[in-house]
């Protein structure tokens, strides 16, 4: 019935905010959904907002950092990270002013139909983080559209056990089963980039920090 109102552009932003990210900003549609002109996305994106599947907000926060390679990856079997590096670079490279950014982020009821868990906003504290995976889920739509296809969030994983979280994305063979992790690392500190990559081990699975 949606494939009769809505178009296949329509159905990916709605999927990617419920399945893969949490949230987009209106410059990352444009770079990731092409070819939209800037002048289009709202009227495009505002259908959306209008029928209850999304939600337009404005935060004030600092830009991800813009990269085209991950910031740090490793596969199994090879050495322990430098984390004490690793904390500096993840932390020293958030250099952008505050500013305004509309973004986009999925409702409960976008959810339900895709059957995800996501529909929440993310709160203040973690905006950053969220915006960054979400300039890494275009980079791999621009870059790597296979890859992007077998992208997964964690709002459409099985939850972890209690008490664990799981990481912000995988990326899934055929059978639908993790083979590489996804995660924005955001501001991670020591402690956070040490736990991640215990999760990693024992899950015997690689992993990229964006």
């Amino acid at each position: 019935m949606m494939r009769r109102t809505w178009t296949d552009r329509d159905l990916e932003i709605v999927d990617a905010l419920t399945c893969r990210v949490r949230v987009l900003s209106f410059a990352q549609i444009a770079e990731g959904w092409p070819p939209v002109r800037q002048s289009d996305i709202r009227s495009w994106l505002v259908r959306l907002v209008d029928a209850g599947l999304l939600q337009r907000l404005v935060w004030n926060v600092q830009l991800p950092p813009t990269g085209t390679i991950p910031l740090f990856t490793w596969k199994l079997g090879t050495a322990l990270p430098d984390f004490s590096r690793l904390t500096d670079q993840v932390r020293s490279r958030w250099k952008q002013d505050i500013q305004p950014c509309e973004v986009l982020v999925a409702t409960t009821k976008a959810a339900k139909l895709f059957g995800s868990s996501a529909g929440r906003v993310p709160p203040v504290h973690h905006r950053n983080h969220d915006l960054l995976l979400g300039a890494a889920l275009v980079h791999y739509r621009r870059w790597l559209p296979e890859l992007a296809a077998r992208w997964r969030g964690e709002d459409a994983m099985p939850m972890g056990e209690k008490g664990v979280k799981n990481p912000d994305a995988f990326l899934v063979d055929e059978e639908e089963r993790p083979r590489r992790v996804i995660e924005s690392a955001g501001r991670y500190s020591r402690e956070q980039l040490e736990d991640f990559h215990q999760y990693c081990v024992e899950s015997h699975l690689s992993y990229e920090l964006w």
